[in-house]
């Protein structure tokens, strides 16, 4: 009679132990999906941000552009030929 307790409090023991177990890997679970959404929302930002920077390097390096820019914003004009000199080598 003193020996009915315990098969009921093994399975109550092992039952709570698989509980506290399935909580505990739900909650890392969710952390680790929050840190993946942040992670992916950081290399989109890096992603746009190289685009962005990519562009911008085209646009600055690009001969029409800049000669562009130096007629209207510098005042700038091509050189005359008579202006031109050969520097040797």
């Amino acid at each position: 009679m003193n020996g009915h307790w315990l098969l009921p409090t093994v399975l109550a023991i092992v039952l709570a132990a698989s509980a506290a177990a399935t909580i505990t890997s739900r909650l890392w679970m969710q952390e680790s999906h929050r840190e993946l959404k942040k992670a992916e929302k950081k290399l989109q930002e890096l992603n746009d941000k190289e685009l962005e920077l990519r562009l911008e390097w085209v646009a600055r390096t690009d001969l029409n552009t800049m000669e562009r820019r130096a007629k209207t914003e510098l005042g700038m004009d091509r050189p005359r030929y008579d202006q031109w000199s050969i520097v040797p080598p």
